[in-house]
């Protein structure tokens, strides 16, 4: 049952992770606040900053953001360098 759980919780930080780093990349969310919930997954809920990275990663070629590539390669690199900090 707690295996259940806990895949459970890490599902649902992965999902909380890209809708947080898509409204960053969107402007409605500020990049601290994105720091934080990246670094409490990543202590929490078992989510490692590869996953993370691999999350950024899709959101970048994904079509359906409508934003420039080039503002999304922009924003994401302090999110790069932090996970990267994290040990990804």
């Amino acid at each position: 049952m707690r295996e259940v759980l806990q895949s459970f919780e890490r599902d649902w930080a992965l999902r909380w992770i890209r809708g947080s780093i898509e409204s960053y990349i969107l402007g409605r969310t500020p990049l601290e606040l994105i720091k934080g919930r990246i670094k409490k997954a990543v202590e929490s809920y078992g989510v490692s900053p590869k996953d993370v990275s691999a999350i950024i990663n899709s959101i970048l070629v994904d079509p359906l953001i409508n934003i420039p590539k080039e503002l999304r390669e922009e924003r994401t690199k302090p999110l790069i360098e932090f996970i990267e900090d994290l040990g990804g």
